[in-house]
């Protein structure tokens, strides 16, 4: 009962801060105008994820000051996700040239992976594999391309938000099972229930754009638990893999695609084939909801062999990402033979 009613009390107070940070960004005329590059027809705030920041960093003050989080969780998670929810803000509304902004998602990455103690050994065909200071200049890169590709994939309506409430979910009812962890279970709960409040006003109409305050916190807090979650049970971080996979691999495709191709990979596009499924079906709801399938029928199983050690966590990747990689290698391959 307490878990259902503080999924409620977040999803309430997200939704409300959104609904009137709407109303303050319409009313100072900042929206976002539609060009060759957009995936929307209209005019649209962005930025909607501050609501999102906002409860988040709330919670974990007053559950830190309530004796339910450790100091650990408390500045691992709130300090790196704030800057670079700053940074996401500041670049929503006024453009940020590509080299300051990646600067500070490495700064925060590395001050996140500090706090939470560092990289730990990871589980690979039943041995523990240290992969000492590699490991941690590894972690540091993973970090930064989790932030930067939950930034690529918000792109349409619903999508990024759907993700989010998926991986948490799912992370929360593994760790519920496999561990006694009440900490993290908590933030996995909370996380649900504010990004449920911003879904509200994105999906299946969006009235309100998550911007790059939102995507980018999302994707630093979800690299951080997964390797929070993995010190607690080494196999989550295989399980995490697993469970982003989608993202993952239309992300990672789509840039090295763009780079074989000679084009200019930092550039702004609509080449991912989320986009290209979107302009497909002329819906971002149905496209939203086919990866929400993939994910549901496809990742969340494997992720579950992988959670409770039914399969080697680094072949439960293999077998979750090859269909992905061919499937977005044929449908390129069918679009140009067209």
């Amino acid at each position: 009962m307490f878990i259902w009613l503080l999924i409620i009390i977040a999803a309430a107070f997200t939704f409300i801060t959104t609904y009137f940070l709407r109303k303050i960004l319409i009313s100072r005329n900042l929206l976002v105008i539609p060009n060759d590059r957009s995936s929307h027809q209209e005019p649209m705030p962005q930025g909607g994820g501050l609501s999102i920041v906002i409860c988040f960093i709330l919670f974990l003050f007053l559950s830190h000051a309530m004796g339910f989080i450790e100091d650990k969780i408390l500045f691992a998670l709130g300090v790196p996700g704030l800057l670079i929810g700053l940074i996401g803000l500041k670049d929503d509304f006024n453009s940020i040239n590509p080299l300051p902004r990646l600067i500070i998602h490495f700064l925060s990455a590395s001050l996140g992976l500090y706090l939470v103690g560092g990289f730990p050994p990871i589980p690979i065909f039943g041995t523990q594999v240290n992969l000492g200071f590699i490991g941690q200049i590894l972690a540091i890169f993973y970090i930064v391309w989790i932030v930067n590709l939950y930034n690529f994939m918000d792109g349409i309506d619903g999508l990024a938000s759907l993700e989010a409430i998926f991986i948490f979910s799912s992370l929360a009812v593994f760790i519920s099972l496999i561990s006694a962890n009440s900490d993290i279970f908590l933030i996995l709960t909370f996380l649900v229930g504010s990004v449920l409040g911003f879904l509200l006003l994105n999906f299946p109409k969006s009235f309100i754009f998550i911007g790059d305050v939102g995507s980018g916190f999302l994707g630093i807090i979800l690299a951080l638990i997964s390797i929070l979650l993995s010190i607690e049970v080494p196999q989550l971080f295989w399980t995490f893999l697993v469970l982003i996979g989608a993202f993952v691999v239309d992300s990672t495709y789509t840039l090295v695609f763009r780079i074989v191709s000679g084009k200019k990979f930092y550039e702004a596009h609509s080449e991912h084939l989320y986009q290209k499924i979107s302009r497909l079906f002329n819906s971002h709801v149905k496209a939203s909801v086919l990866i929400l399938a993939v994910n549901l029928l496809w990742l969340l199983p494997i992720a579950s062999l992988v959670t409770f050690q039914k399969l080697e966590g680094i072949l439960g990747v293999m077998l979750a990402y090859i269909p992905l990689i061919l499937a977005c290698y044929s449908y390129n391959v069918l679009k140009e033979k067209k």
